[in-house]
This record gives structure tokens, C-alpha cells and sequence, in this order.
């Protein structure tokens, strides 16, 4: 697939099995065939504020919170979750706007003590109702990454996020649902840099 011209985008399927490093077959493919955005170069180049294929989930999440015209110069940001992939690609895209941020994750102690201080709170940690109104200020924007299946008393399944939507939206301005908010963006930047791939494999 790497060398069939025929074939312009690639996506690994997660999880693999435990025997293979998804790092190391994430680097098997080529960085214009990378359309989830997650081998090492396009990563990389979001540390040197130039991302053009960058982690689909993170440049769709800072696409959300640049949609309610917040000015990010100068923003308050935590961002609970530190992955690869989702977390540390968001703090770097935001401060390369000139937000401050600050990353924590679900080990860090009192996780309260950062969030209610931050403008922003982003919250990717596959921990369902980590973050509730009681730990964000008001007027805040909560951009909410985790999906997580819990089930009910009936026993019925559902998808929530990592912050608990009805505390939540009591408090903040903006907050992202679970279902339906930062998925179906992801997407579309999934869908965009398909086409960034093509137009680079042809030389448009």
C-alpha cells in the first residue's frame, strides 16, 4: 500500500494485538499517506507550529473551541489527558496561539485545583464523569474528547463522555455532547486530509 500509487490514504485499525508496537507501524507509513495524522513527522510538526496533517481527534477538538470566537491569545486552557495523540498535540497547537496551558491527566492530584482555574477544559482521560460543574468556572467552554460505554440501572448501555453533561452545562457557556460533538469533526478532518494526501501525491 505504501508503494501502490493507487492507494492514497492509510489508516491503522485500533487496537492491534499486543505483540506489535503501534508506534513502530505507525512510522511504516508514509507521512503523505498518514491521513490520521499520527506518524511521528506530522506530529512533530505541530511542535514547530506547522501542522498540515496533524492527530485528527486534536486539530478537530481546537477546531470546536476556535468555532465559538473565543480569543485564544492569552486563554486560560487545561487540558486533562496526556496521550500522544489527542493531549499533548492539543497543548501544543494552543500555545503555538498563545493560550496558557497547563496538561494534566486522571493521576494528577486534585484535578479540581487546575480545572476550576482554566477558561477552557479540555478532558480526554476514558474516565466517564470525571469533570463536573463543581470543577469548572462559570462561562467556561468544556470540549469534551472521551467516549466511554457505561450502563444503567436497567442495564441498558450507553456513550458518555469524561465530563458529566447535565452538571456541566448548568456552569459552562459551551460544552461539547457525547455522542455527536467532537466525533463527527473528527471526520471531517479525517475526510480533509484525504484530500491534502492526494493533492500532495500529485503534486497540486
Amino acid at each position: 500500500m505504501n508503494v501502490d500509487p493507487r492507494v492514497t490514504g492509510i489508516i491503522i485499525q485500533r487496537p492491534v494485538p499486543d505483540h506489535i508496537s503501534i508506534r513502530s507501524l505507525q512510522e511504516t507509513i508514509p507521512p503523505f499517506k498518514d491521513v490520521e495524522g499520527m506518524h511521528p513527522s506530522s506530529i512533530g510538526k505541530i511542535v514547530y507550529g506547522s501542522p498540515e496533517m496533524g492527530p485528527c481527534t486534536a486539530m478537530a477538538a481546537v477546531h470546536l473551541l476556535k468555532s465559538t470566537g473565543v480569543e485564544l491569545e492569552g486563554l486560560e486552557v487545561c487540558v486533562v489527558g496526556h496521550s500522544e495523540i489527542v493531549g499533548k498535540p492539543i497543548a501544543f497547537l494552543l500555545m503555538a496561539e498563545g493560550a496558557r496551558v497547563t496538561v494534566r491527566h486522571h493521576m494528577t492530584r486534585s484535578v479540581a485545583n487546575h480545572s476550576l482555574k482554566a477558561d477552557v477544559v479540555f478532558v480526554a482521560v476514558v474516565q466517564p464523569g470525571l469533570i463536573t460543574g463543581g470543577m469548572i468556572k462559570p462561562g467556561s467552554i468544556i470540549i469534551d474528547i472521551g467516549i466511554n460505554q457505561v450502563s444503567d440501572p436497567d442495564g441498558k448501555t450507553k456513550v458518555v463522555g469524561d465530563a458529566d453533561f447535565e452538571s456541566c452545562a448548568e456552569v459552562a457557556d459551551w460544552i461539547t455532547p457525547v455522542p455527536g460533538g467532537v466525533g463527527p469533526m473528527t471526520v471531517a478532518y479525517l475526510m480533509k486530509d484525504t484530500v491534502v494526501g492526494v493533492n500532495r501525491q500529485s503534486g497540486c
